[in-house]
């Protein structure tokens, strides 16, 4: 083969290169680079109307960034029903998997995803209590090298505020929680310790399982002027019952978010948690595009603030 032929050769092999790396589409106006496809694993804790808008968000988010599903990024996903084991069972499968980035929506599969795997970028969404569990520190810098994420405001102060300001007969308060939810049990501390400002009792009891729920409700209903909620999956999946336990009783429910209003609670703020999946979508572009590290990018928090 001569030197010219060779020469043809290799500037079309490096023509052929140039425009797969330059390959663009166009949908609806908006131009993507289909040069590559990035696959995101997403594991979620539980069912929740809240929980799916952070992944509704993590899409918007992601499409908003340049990364169209089927054009060049592809979703794995998995939802843990409320179940540590069940989301430790995900976690074993996404440790062979080929994603690029694992997205965990809630504190199941975070922690479950943070026992599990060390060796590939987790950005965490819908967790609160992201220093408790040592997740960051106070300045939101990451303490775990292949993990950032996401986590959104404490308004427990400002529902005490909001019960005491609206509900002043409301002097005792009651809460019902999963003793093996530590993140129940974190929120049931900061109720415990910003109520005495207000001059509200907390009455808790905790369960072990969603078949305790009226039990709790016999013990708990008698000594309180009204029930919080906080988010709690365990006793979310019997909020049927306690709304109709509570209105037998005459007690309002306060609630903690936008899902605990539509079953009919007296809720004090509206939470929009597509906001927290368009900032985890952020991260994760962040790190498969400019290839930061995730303990490069702070803990970003979303304010929500009391309506």
């Amino acid at each position: 083969m001569n030197k010219k032929i060779i020469s043809v050769i290799i500037a079309s092999a490096l023509l052929l290169s140039l425009m797969a790396c330059s390959k663009k589409v166009e949908i609806a106006g908006k131009t993507f680079d289909a040069s590559k496809t990035y696959t995101i694993a997403i594991s979620q804790s539980a069912e929740r109307q809240s929980l799916d808008s952070i992944r509704k968000g993590l899409v918007i988010g992601m499409k908003d960034l340049g990364f169209l599903e089927d054009v060049n990024i592809k979703y794995i996903y998995e939802n843990a029903k409320g179940n540590f084991n069940y989301a430790s069972q995900i976690a074993d499968a996404y440790k062979d998997n080929d994603a690029d980035v694992i997205v965990t929506i809630g504190d199941i599969s975070t922690a479950a995803m943070k026992d599990k795997i060390e060796d590939k970028p987790i950005v965490f969404a819908g967790v609160v209590n992201a220093e408790k569990l040592e997740y960051c520190d106070k300045e939101k810098n990451s303490l775990i090298p292949n993990m950032t994420g996401v986590i959104d405001s404490h308004l427990i102060m400002e529902r005490l505020d909001y019960i005491s300001v609206n509900y002043p007969n409301v002097k005792r308060l009651g809460i019902i929680y999963s003793s093996d939810n530590v993140t129940s049990q974190y929120d049931v501390d900061y109720f415990k310790f910003y109520a005495t400002a207000y001059d509200i009792d907390i009455y808790t009891v905790s369960i072990k399982k969603t078949d305790d729920i009226e039990k709790a409700l016999d013990n708990i209903l008698p000594k309180v002027d009204a029930i919080a909620l906080i988010n709690d999956y365990m006793v979310d999946d019997a909020l049927d019952i306690v709304f109709e336990r509570a209105e037998t009783d005459g007690k309002v429910v306060f609630g903690d978010e936008d899902e605990h209003l539509v079953k009919g609670a007296v809720v004090s703020s509206s939470r929009d948690y597509q906001l927290v999946g368009r900032k985890a979508a952020e991260q994760v572009v962040a790190i498969i595009k400019e290839k930061k590290k995730p303990n490069e990018l702070k803990v970003e928090e979303i304010d929500f603030k009391i309506s």
